[in-house]
């Protein structure tokens, strides 16, 4: 086998490895590769580095914009009167050329699975940020909620607790409700088969204590035509003659009762 480069081959080598050249070409490339250890040691090289990339590479889908850039970059290349372009004659500098392509192409390749690797890190922490805040929602609700059941306890088991019927008026007759009052402890309201509120209002619960109402809170779930309140006892009078009304109010309440009166018991 002879040692000696036949340079018009190796330059050729490039295309012969990529399937650019024609038949004719081809096979004289391939009979001088059988002749020649130089060539055939070159053309092992090219594949070697062809194969670099294929297998260093993920297999991962580039962002549109990197299509785009491609596609803008090779339209703006200068063309040649020849049938091959500028670009494939250029190419055209030895094997060792291929090494520094390849490494352009991980570069290229780099860049996009470091961007998408961003991207993702990017949502993961916008995620755990909306999970943070689902939990200590939760955690919130969940301490106001054990608060609530303590003191709905300790009103019922008080001394002083005092249980008052409260009677539906208007359209809210067919409401089944009671309260439990403790002077000392707080307010538990509990009503079933109550109507849903007007449009735009909401129902507010009264403490009326020698005259004066005193603000009880909303009773909630309102839209369930069920409703639940506990509240810690206000300040209000002497507590031995008190009136518990349900109001239909604007939402958020107010600070006196001006709406109808939908339920109300007295002690």
């Amino acid at each position: 086998m002879s040692t000696g480069r036949g340079d018009h081959i190796a330059d050729q080598l490039e295309d012969y490895a990529l399937g650019y050249l024609t038949r004719d070409e081809q096979q004289r490339v391939e009979a001088h590769l059988r002749a020649c250890a130089v060539c055939e040691q070159d053309l092992r090289e090219v594949n070697e580095a062809l194969a670099l990339v294929g297998e260093t590479a993920p297999s991962i889908a580039p962002p549109r914009a990197l299509k785009a850039r491609v596609l803008a970059a090779v339209a703006a290349q200068p063309m040649e009167p020849s049938s091959r372009s500028a670009f494939t004659t250029h190419r055209r500098s030895g094997p060792w050329k291929w090494l520094a392509v390849a490494a352009a192409a991980a570069v290229v390749i780099l860049a996009a699975v470091l961007n998408q690797t961003e991207t993702a890190r990017r949502q993961l922490s916008q995620d755990l940020q909306r999970a943070t805040a689902s939990v200590a929602d939760l955690q919130g609700r969940l301490q106001r909620f054990s608060g609530q059941t303590d003191l709905a306890l300790s009103i019922l088991t008080a001394a002083d607790m005092r249980e008052l019927p409260l009677t539906g008026r208007e359209n809210a007759v067919a409401a089944a409700a009671r309260a439990y009052w403790s002077p000392a402890r707080g307010l538990l309201v509990v009503a079933d088969r109550m109507p849903a509120p007007p449009p735009g209002r909401i129902y507010q619960v009264w403490i009326i204590d020698g005259g004066q109402p005193f603000n009880a809170g909303l009773l909630s779930d309102q839209s369930s035509g069920r409703g639940m309140l506990v509240a810690p006892a206000p300040a209000t009078g002497t507590g031995t003659a008190v009136t518990i009304a349900v109001t239909d109010e604007p939402p958020g309440g107010l600070p006196a009762p001006s709406g109808t009166i939908r339920l109300a018991g007295s002690i």
